[in-house]
């Protein structure tokens, strides 16, 4: 028995190492539970873009490519398959299956199913810098894409395909108005470029500033708004042949300006809002809460709402503002 006992004992430790070598080799671990989702809103995520296509439709587009889509007006979102890893800039709808987003080191991306799947389209790239900065989109199915070293791109078939149109020059142009045949760049140093004839050919506008300008918008034909850095204010009202500077609300840098068909509403920096109303030459400021002082580069308005994008993503009643 002892016999037994002593041989047992000293044959163990070689049952122990078969044992686990059996384990490692022929015993796989099943994963357990499910692996965390990822944050749609992250802490330090910014979506510099926003666009809707539709009731209760909106995207919003920003860091390391995250793209975020809300089906019920901004209450719930969820994130899309994203295409890229660059930094989107901006993304605009034609409808509610077909958009377009732009960003970094000339990224242009492209979905035809509301953005079940994104894919990224070759488009016309400069030697000096290639980040797109806005896109517009409209009915026709056409777009234009503005960003640095002189970048205006023009698509006639819903982004699948892209020609440069611009003036030329290593100038970063950050905003273009469209409207039949007439195009208005705004851009860095404040210059200011217009075309009558749908970009064959662009003629210098003066600019009463030297301040950069970040995005412009029309109200009609002829009437116009550009704002820019140090809360800038251009307005025209002869189609952007000659342009005059308001007075400003704020010192706060402003990025992005919009009309709504009653009212001129611009936002910025610091939790900045300023309007206008299309009575008054004097501009307002307000901020969405007293304590908001986070940076917006993106307002759109869809029904009741609108929708700014920034440092967050929030939506707003038209009553709010």
């Amino acid at each position: 028995m002892r016999r037994a006992f002593q041989l047992f004992m000293s044959a163990l430790p070689l049952m122990i190492v078969a044992g686990l070598l059996y384990a490692g080799f022929f015993i796989k671990p099943e994963p357990k539970g499910h692996a965390v989702p990822q944050p749609v809103f992250a802490r330090g995520d910014n979506f510099y873009g926003v666009t809707a296509g539709g009731p209760g439709l909106v995207w919003a587009v920003g860091s390391n490519g995250k793209i975020a889509r809300s089906g019920d007006g901004g209450r719930t979102w969820h994130l899309q398959p994203a295409a890229v890893r660059e930094t989107l800039q901006d993304v605009a709808a034609w409808d509610a299956k077909h958009l377009v987003a732009v960003g970094n080191h000339g990224v242009v991306l492209i979905t035809e199913d509301g953005g079940a799947s994104w894919k990224n389209v070759d488009v016309p790239k400069s030697n000096i810098a290639n980040k797109l900065v806005r896109v517009k989109a409209f009915s026709d199915g056409s777009a234009w894409a503005t960003g640095e070293a002189g970048s205006v791109l023009h698509s006639t078939d819903f982004g699948k395909t892209w020609v440069q149109t611009g003036p030329g020059g290593d100038a970063a142009w950050n905003d273009i108005h469209v409207a039949s045949n007439l195009l208005c760049l705004v851009g860095e140093f404040g210059q200011i470029k217009i075309s009558d004839d749908g970009g064959a050919s662009w003629k210098d506008s003066a600019s009463p500033v030297k301040t950069s300008l970040m995005s412009v918008a029309f109200s009609d034909d002829s009437k116009g708004v550009a704002v820019g850095l140090g809360g800038t204010v251009l307005v025209t009202q002869d189609a952007g042949r000659n342009w005059a500077q308001e007075t400003a609300a704020s010192s706060d840098d402003l990025f992005r300006v919009m009309w709504d068909a009653r009212r001129w509403l611009a936002v910025g920096a610091n939790g900045t809002v300023a309007i206008r109303s299309v009575e008054s030459s004097n501009w307002s400021t307000r901020r969405i809460s007293a304590l908001d002082r986070n940076w917006y580069t993106a307002i759109v308005r869809q029904g009741d709402s609108y929708y700014l994008g920034g440092s967050r993503v929030v939506a707003e009643p038209i009553a709010a503002l």
